[in-house]
């Protein structure tokens, strides 16, 4: 036990844990199979670490807890960025005693369908929506929109997610996602938004919003998992292109109060159209994608510093100190088969305005054949630039280069294809064979 609650953190969040470690901050987290099986990232020696079957049950994480002697610890709050286990961490914030998002308010952030009715009754313009129970259901409802966006209701990441613009078509998307292994039951659909796809990723502190960064997708993610394109992010300046904030921003906050949140960090999602903006989805969490990585590139603010600030009841430091240019970042995308060799961080970092690489597949690892979500990629690069236009063609420069530079095994390759892929990678394919003679 030590003086001063822990907060309990549920997931690895190597950023929060970065924060813990810099100021010297005890906490304990929880973590599941996924962390155990592709390996913990280092944890600080103030931190303690407990392995659960599943950090998205109550049962699993409070035995776990108690069998680790950390069951009548007073906490200081519970939080996650894992979006799955965020319902959770609220029940688990009521059975402890220790603050923590409210359950009420965690399935509102979960939910899409509950989303999207607050923040209509409190009359931000967003979709309508109509909630599929069960797809399985003989019965099937015709589409209620001239065109619709089907998901999971509790879903995330753009997966088991489609357009659809007609009934039979809806109809059609149904009966694939019914035979998707591990696929949801439970289903959304909503009105097709047009326009550019936005974010806002920021800190919330007693109900106000205290910083906030508002970014465009080069496409819409749904767009992006369609068309099979890497997934490209940049952040808006707000001395060049403060109009952005001006209209995001209030939407971001009223949509924050309609939800209930009133500290931590969010991620926000909004569609901007013709000069208004609409409300999309929002996590009550830190955002993917190197969100962490271009907001402290561009405006100086550690969301992993502010998020442990919350967790201790400090007011977090979010002082801006604000980068000039454009901070942006693409994914690294690769044919299917087995990963066989890919450039070293070492060499993608010394590529002209490359400010960070993260290589996410080891050698060896099986690539899907298609993306099915925005979490599908090699590897992600930040890249920082003077302008929009020196951007998006560097942005296009690292991925020729990479695609030059990585070599994957495709599924079904025959003998012949596999000696040509060594032979260009200067390995002996000739087949020889020795014997050595032992003598008596």
């Amino acid at each position: 036990m030590t003086s001063r609650p822990r907060p309990l953190l549920v997931g690895i969040d190597r950023y929060v844990l970065r924060a813990c470690g810099r100021r010297g901050i005890p906490a304990v987290v929880v973590y599941g199979p996924y962390w155990r099986d592709s390996g913990l990232p280092p944890l600080p020696d103030c931190v303690t670490a407990v392995f659960v079957e599943d950090e998205c049950s109550a049962e699993a994480v409070l035995t776990a807890l108690t069998r680790a002697g950390l069951g009548e610890e007073r906490f200081a709050s519970v939080t996650t960025t894992n979006e799955y286990a965020l319902v959770n961490v609220a029940v688990l914030a009521q059975a402890l005693g220790c603050p923590g998002i409210s359950p009420a308010v965690a399935l509102r952030f979960r939910d899409k369908h509950l989303q999207k009715e607050a923040v209509r009754a409190r009359g931000i313009p967003t979709a309508r929506t109509l909630v599929l129970e069960d797809i399985h259901d003989d019965a099937l409802p015709e589409l209620p929109f001239a065109a619709g966006v089907i998901k999971p209701v509790t879903g995330a990441a753009t997966r088991q997610t489609a357009t659809v613009r007609s009934t039979d078509e809806l109809h059609r998307t149904i009966s694939r996602f019914r035979t998707g292994a591990g696929s949801a039951r439970t289903f959304v659909v909503e009105e097709f938004q047009q326009g550019d796809e936005w974010m806002v990723d920021g800190v919330v502190h007693n109900g106000k919003i205290v910083f906030a960064s508002v970014a465009p997708y080069t496409q819409t993610c749904l767009s992006t998992v369609e068309s099979q394109a890497p997934l490209q992010i940049r952040r808006f300046d707000p001395d060049t292109e403060a109009w952005t904030f001006d209209l995001a921003v209030p939407v971001a906050q009223n949509a924050l109060q309609a939800l209930g949140l009133r500290d931590g960090i969010f991620h926000m999602e909004l569609f901007h159209h013709q000069g208004e903006v609409y409300f999309s989805e929002c996590g009550a969490r830190r955002g993917g994608a190197l969100m962490h990585e271009q907001v402290e590139c561009k405006f100086g603010v550690d969301l992993g510093e502010a998020a442990l600030s919350l967790a201790i009841g400090e007011e977090p430091d979010v002082t801006v100190s604000l980068r000039p240019g454009v901070v942006g970042s693409t994914y690294i995308t690769s044919p299917p088969g087995l990963l066989f060799d890919v450039p070293s961080h070492d060499e993608v970092m010394s590529l002209p305005d490359v400010e960070y690489v993260l290589l996410g597949h080891l050698v060896g690892a099986s690539l899907p054949a298609a993306i099915s979500d925005t979490t599908k990629r090699v590897g992600q690069v930040m890249i920082t630039t003077d302008t929009l236009e020196e951007f998006h063609k560097r942005s296009e420069e690292v991925l020729a280069w990479f695609a030059d530079r990585i070599t994957v095994i495709p599924v079904g390759s025959k003998g012949r294809d596999l000696h040509r892929m060594q032979s260009a990678l200067g390995h002996d394919t000739r087949l020889t064979a020795s014997y050595r003679r032992q003598d008596d």
